[in-house]
């Protein structure tokens, strides 16, 4: 670097070139500057790319979480969940939406580790391709 500088200051002093050398550096520069704005444009398109699967594991994953509620208020249902790992009906095994999107839930009482309720815990997954999407319910 101290190699150019020299070299810039002895053509500036010989005034030989002067504009080409400064017109250089003012387009590396610029292009520097293009460049790394442009590598985060390209990041954040991609990102925004992928919002399109998440959305529907998202969805997906409340539709687990709207109906293991709905079988609790409406019929009773996991009034038998233990801590022992969740048995058969514990669990709403995974179910395929119409958008081939997938959910599947898991209840658990208020003592399993990651429960944190004083009643229960409803954990549902949805999932999209190789979108993953979780929510949790505590009551």
């Amino acid at each position: 670097m101290k190699k150019i500088l020299k070299i810039i200051n002895r053509r500036l002093k010989a005034k030989d070139g002067v504009a080409l050398y400064l017109s250089i550096l003012v387009l590396s520069a610029v292009f520097t500057i293009g460049f790394g704005i442009a590598s985060l444009l390209l990041g954040q398109l991609k990102i925004s790319r992928d919002v399109g699967k998440f959305i529907p594991a998202i969805y997906a994953a409340d539709s687990g979480i709207e109906r293991a509620l709905y079988k609790i208020r409406a019929n009773g249902d996991f009034a038998s969940c233990t801590t022992s790992g969740p048995p058969a009906e514990c669990e709403i095994t995974v179910t395929e939406m119409d958008n081939s999107a997938t959910y599947e839930v898991v209840v658990l009482d208020f003592s399993f580790e990651w429960c944190s309720a004083a009643n229960k815990c409803v954990r549902s997954i949805g999932r999209l391709k190789e979108a993953n999407r979780a929510m949790e319910a505590n009551f």
